[in-house]
């Protein structure tokens, strides 16, 4: 009898823990925050992987927070965040307003650059450099890159826009455009696995935009203060640093 008693005491133990692990998943908290598209290495594989994913879902993990991404054109962004039941959007200029919208301390930095290969002996330091060269850019480049950019690039005789960021590398190292204009650290992530000849050729990075930071909103305080304070965290524990290296590190240097 004690036996069977004693059978019967752990199997009850078991019970109540594995009700317990059910009861504290059904009331973990979840959020769902707004994506843009496809962008690597900062998002990709629709919003399930990048820096930006598994630094929010990091940040919010340390809180016990679970995070559902929605993947939407950046001109959509506002529209979702209005109309559907999400807490927020990860992609915002840091500077950004919008009536109930609380936004976070500046999280991620993009730095876009000029590319251009090293057997050209480019010198450009500035935007009003570009002019006389082919050029290609990323999508809607002209819009984001100020009004410079656009004069300088809307005399030019040939100038493109690119979707696919990847062919931009391609048509570069492929003698098809003199200067390509893209994030540095796309540019890097692309660059990272290319064991092709083809991008063995020297090049040369030209800074000559400014770099911009963004910051995530959301529509209650308490998300974005526990956001702010959980990225701090991850920059003093050297997290920040190891997720940017653990998709970055072993892309080629510039020569």
């Amino acid at each position: 009898m004690n036996i069977v008693r004693g059978i019967k005491t752990i199997c009850l133990f078991i019970i109540m823990l594995i009700g317990n692990k059910t009861f504290a998943e059904t009331n973990k908290q979840s959020i769902e925050l707004i994506t843009g598209l496809d962008k690597a290495p900062f998002i990709f594989n629709d919003a399930t992987e990048g820096v930006q994913i598994e630094l929010i879902r990091q940040a919010f993990g340390i809180n016990d927070v679970d995070v559902k991404f929605t993947p939407l054109p950046l001109g959509r962004n506002i529209t979702g965040y209005q109309r559907w039941n999400v807490q927020g959007i990860i992609t915002l200029p840091s500077d950004y307003s919008y009536p109930g919208m609380s936004v976070s301390k500046p999280y991620i930095i993009y730095q876009n650059v000029a590319v251009s290969l090293a057997r050209n002996n480019f010198t450009i330091k500035d935007v009003a450099d570009l002019s006389g060269k082919s050029v290609a850019a990323f999508q809607k480049a002209k819009k984001f890159l100020g009004g410079k950019f656009k004069e300088v690039v809307n005399y030019s005789l040939d100038y493109r826009e690119v979707a696919d960021q990847r062919k931009q590398l391609e048509m570069l190292f492929a003698w098809q455009t003199e200067v390509i204009v893209l994030d540095i650290n796309i540019f890097k992530y692309f660059m990272r696995n290319q064991a092709q000849a083809l991008y063995r050729k020297p090049y040369t990075l030209h800074y000559i935009f400014k770099e911009r930071a963004y910051s995530a909103g959301f529509k209650s305080e308490q998300y974005r203060d526990m956001f702010d304070l959980a990225i701090l965290d991850l920059k003093q524990s050297g997290d920040y640093n190891r997720l940017f290296e653990k998709y970055l590190l072993n892309s080629r240097p510039e020569k």
